[in-house]
């Protein structure tokens, strides 16, 4: 009985960890009881066939399967919320580069996300292909080379790794969504980092929202990494 414990306590956990919210340990609960009958009648074997793998049975219990996208409005709210140090970042580039404008005539560019590039010796490698010609960014010095990088390690990497833990960032949080897979399920954090990396593409993120525009509520990145935000019960 206790190997068959066991099996109970770890085929039960195993489901949890694809589920998130109340739903997790509602389906440990229910999982745990209904197996623990099985095997008092010696049918825990058969229980566990039929139930399938833990993802598989997780699917049954995920609440958020047949919820639909969340309102597009909603998510900007939260987006704006989550990425408030990328766009401090930029405020404080274009007061930087107005500053500069007015004392020395100098001119700056800016756009926001800001866009990525990198020296390597006496080499740039950048998304955009005129960033390495442009000095207008040369101004910024630790504000860009710095806390840029620092504000997208924290918008792709944090929050990325925040969705695969529970499905919620500070912004999803206070606006009462949540990220899941297509199923309703915990996303995996390779996947919560990879549904980010449009910002890394400086301004031309804003082509993975192109959707929007014939009213789909699911970015690019939504579709290809099969999540989906939705408003959490």
């Amino acid at each position: 009985m206790a190997d068959e414990r066991q099996i109970i306590d770890d085929y039960t956990e195993r489901v949890g960890r694809h589920l998130t919210g109340p739903a997790r340990e509602r389906a440990k609960a229910e999982l745990g009881e209904h197996l623990s009958d099985a095997a008092e009648a010696g049918e825990l074997d058969e229980a566990l066939s039929r139930l399938g793998k833990p993802e598989e049975a997780a699917a049954t219990f995920a609440e958020l399967r047949e919820t639909p996208p969340a309102p597009v409005d909603v998510r900007f709210i939260a987006v704006v919320i989550d990425n408030l140090p990328l766009v401090g970042v930029t405020i404080a580039l274009l007061v930087q580069g107005i500053v500069r404008t007015v004392e020395f005539g100098q001119g700056f560019g800016l756009a926001f996300p800001p866009w990525v590039y990198f020296e390597i010796g006496d080499g740039c490698v950048a998304i955009g292909p005129m960033i390495c010609n442009v000095a207008a960014y040369d101004h910024a010095g630790l504000l860009y080379s710095l806390g840029v990088p620092l504000a997208l390690l924290w918008s792709i990497v944090g929050l990325g790794l925040l969705e695969a833990r529970n499905g919620l960032t500070p912004g999803k949080r206070l606006m009462k969504l949540r990220v899941v897979s297509e199923n309703g399920l915990r996303i995996h954090p390779v996947t919560g980092v990879v549904r980010r990396l449009s910002l890394l593409l400086g301004p031309l993120a804003w082509v993975d929202w192109a959707p929007v525009v014939w009213g789909d509520r699911r970015r690019v990145l939504d579709r290809l990494t099969e999540t989906k935000v939705v408003r959490a019960k």
